[in-house]
């Protein structure tokens, strides 16, 4: 079963991709803030049920939505 955790690295990684500009630092201080992590977190517990359920396979629980969050932080930003 996918962790909370590793979705959060994936997610952290491809908001690194979208902001070039921004140090790993200033990265990981959006990616923890209470409001990313809220986005981060609500997300991941919709995505689980859709897979438990089997609505999605793991590989579209990996890139699609980690990526569909990152793009999503990355506009909030």
């Amino acid at each position: 079963m996918p962790t909370l955790e590793e979705f959060t690295n994936i997610v952290k990684s491809y908001c690194i991709d979208g902001w070039k500009n921004l140090t790993s630092e200033q990265v990981d201080e959006y990616i923890y803030d209470e409001e990313a992590q809220r986005v981060i977190i609500n997300r991941y517990n919709e995505e689980v049920k859709v897979y438990k359920n089997g609505d999605i396979t793991e590989q579209q629980f990996w890139v699609g939505a980690t990526s569909s969050v990152a793009n999503c932080l990355i506009y909030m930003y």
